[in-house]
């Protein structure tokens, strides 16, 4: 039995690893794009003022992506180092299993949704 148990995650880690690796490769591939669109937009050519404050919105929102791009990839790389250790999976505050459908909603999920909404409401440090 605690052999079939084993095997099972192993089987759900390989899947998880493989989502995580799709996605960081999205979201690389949406960074690279996103920062190639903020570096081309430019006021040069701007015929007047609302053109350049058009160019100037969509070059700052391009880069705000980028952030929230990069932050995700990191906690996707982080979530990857987790299973590489053997600790993914595993909340990273109370040390209670994240539950399966956690994962599959967020699978880079460092905290059980108790401890989540904790560290979300100030109560807890990250």
């Amino acid at each position: 039995m605690a052999g079939t148990k084993t095997q099972q995650k192993t089987k759900q880690n390989a899947a998880f690893r493989k989502r995580l690796e799709e996605q960081r490769t999205e979201i690389l591939d949406m960074y690279e794009h996103d920062l190639k669109v903020g570096q081309r937009s430019s006021d040069e050519g701007a015929e007047d003022l609302v053109d350049r404050a058009n160019s100037a919105y969509d070059r700052e929102f391009m880069l705000s992506l980028s952030a929230s791009e990069r932050d995700i990839l990191l906690e996707i790389n982080a979530a990857l180092e987790r299973l590489d250790q053997g600790s993914y999976g595993v909340c990273g505050q109370c040390g209670e299993a994240i539950p399966k459908n956690r994962l599959q909603a967020i699978p880079w999920a460092r905290y059980c949704i108790d401890c989540q909404e904790q560290v979300e409401q100030g109560l807890m440090e990250e």
